[in-house]
């Protein structure tokens, strides 16, 4: 039987060298890691899952952005991360709207 992490969805943009990503980063509400600055500043988190992600090259502003549920980015590459005000929805509703969709 699976197990669900309560998560608050963080939509954030972020820019590294290469790409400009943006997506879902989910934080874990009440205490550590709630923020994303948290989770950025955590000496043992070294990568960043985002879901229902978009990327596009940096050096193409018009390229089409392709999407892809997850996307793994390291910490360490990230030049600039915007988050954006979290959104009102848990993460078991989004992924009930989700399994909906399919």
């Amino acid at each position: 039987m699976a197990t669900r992490v309560n998560t608050v969805p963080v939509r954030v943009k972020l820019y590294t060298d290469e790409y400009v990503v943006s997506g879902l980063l989910h934080t874990k509400p009440g205490g550590y890691r709630e923020r994303v600055s948290d989770i950025i500043n955590d000496a043992a988190v070294r990568f960043l899952v985002l879901t229902e992600a978009t990327f596009r090259p940096a050096a193409s502003p018009t390229a089409p952005a392709k999407m892809c549920e997850s996307l793994v980015v390291r910490i360490e590459d990230i030049k600039l991360l915007i988050p954006f005000e979290q959104e009102s929805r848990s993460s078991a509703e989004a992924d009930q709207e989700a399994a909906a969709k399919w």
